[in-house]
């Protein structure tokens, strides 16, 4: 078997496989396999696209020589259950590799141990929780939703120093640099959804698709209570190509726009709602049943705070520029979130990323 010294290094390369699916694989989990054999990487593996195969059979399958002396790396546990994919542990048996690390337990009540479990009742010598932390925070969008059923909402704000809204007057619309712009296009790529509201949508007319970096481009989810999205908007233009669904209240969902919008391609959804204001708790329950394990949240400050004092909100992706603008309006003005701690902090370009996640996460 490897150098115990050497499964950290070994993980991170399967941790690196399975970043290859993102945005492809949802609601399944991202997961990378590397197969290594005298301290060499001999096959790698990942989950490529929803019910394609898995990342251990996409290793294996380039997997060639002596299988006696290899060891299997994969980030999640193998599964041992018939889903959209014969159980991965029976070609794991069957290739004659006598050694699996597993970076975490699968949380999904179908595997949950039964993996490593039947691993090990076919003689592999298994390892479990070599880099835990790293693979976790890789499947956390489908840990959440697997766990709970709803969607994995991240509030992403890029703001100023002094927690500005927008940009001043005649300085242009971006307060954040180029560089965390491309940031938040690779992020859109990620996730299974971006949502706004309906004032960000009526203000600056978005596409909300992906320009600054590869990937498909997400789901579009607006919340719009009395359906005011126009028909000549570019979301409802494009609806027909890229899937769009608006979240109205109720009392809308039969008015005459609801149908002209059902119309275009948009899937309209009727939510309870409180003084024309819709409930965070069953959007992201309704969400995640149409499968959508992670959302975006590119909103305003209202459609944020809203959802924040709902906590509705897993994680929140602050992108700060080194500028004051005394604002008249801030972020956070009516809002104390509690129970949110720092994950990371780090510099792009000439702006500070903050990411704080949620206890309830």
């Amino acid at each position: 078997m490897a150098p115990a010294v050497s499964h950290e290094q070994w993980m991170h390369e399967a941790i690196q496989c399975a970043l290859l699916g993102s945005g492809n694989v949802s609601p399944n989990p991202r997961v990378g396999c590397v197969i290594v054999r005298d301290d060499e990487i001999i096959a790698r593996g990942w989950h490529k696209n929803y019910r394609g195969i898995h990342a251990e059979v996409d290793a294996l399958q380039s997997f060639q020589g002596e299988p006696s002396t290899a060891t299997m790396y994969v980030s999640l546990e193998p599964c041992a259950h018939i889903g959209k994919q014969p159980p991965c542990v029976d070609a794991i048996v069957a290739s004659g590799i006598p050694n699996v690390v597993v970076g975490m337990t699968d949380p999904n009540p179908l595997v949950a141990g039964r993996g490593i479990a039947f691993l090990r009742d076919h003689g592999i010598n298994v390892t479990e929780g070599i880099l835990r932390d790293a693979c976790q925070w890789t499947n956390r969008w489908f840990s959440f939703h697997v766990l709970t059923g709803r969607s994995y909402v991240t509030s992403k704000i890029a703001t100023s120093l002094d927690l500005a809204v927008s940009a001043a007057a005649g300085s242009g619309r971006w307060i954040t640099s180029p560089e965390s712009r491309q940031i938040v296009h690779t992020m859109r790529s990620e996730y299974d959804a971006v949502m706004v509201g309906v004032g960000t949508v009526l203000a600056d007319d978005p596409l909300l698709t992906v320009r600054d970096a590869n990937g498909r481009d997400p789901i579009r989810l607006i919340v719009d209570a009395n359906c005011r999205t126009p028909l000549t908007s570019k979301i409802v233009q494009s609806a027909k190509e890229i899937r769009t669904v608006i979240f109205c209240s109720e009392n809308s969902i039969d008015s005459m726009i609801a149908r002209e919008l059902q119309v275009a391609g948009v899937s309209v959804v009727g939510m309870p709602s409180t003084d024309q204001r819709l409930d965070p708790e069953a959007i992201v329950a309704t969400s995640g049943e149409m499968g959508i394990s992670s959302i975006l949240l590119e909103g305003g400050p209202r459609l944020s705070q809203s959802f924040l004092n709902a906590s509705c909100v897993n994680e929140i992706a602050l992108h700060i520029a080194p500028t004051f603008l005394n604002p008249a309006e801030h972020w956070f003005e009516s809002v104390a979130p509690q129970g949110f701690h720092a994950h990371s902090c780090s510099l792009v370009g000439p702006d500070v990323h903050l990411v704080f996640t949620s206890d309830r996460s």
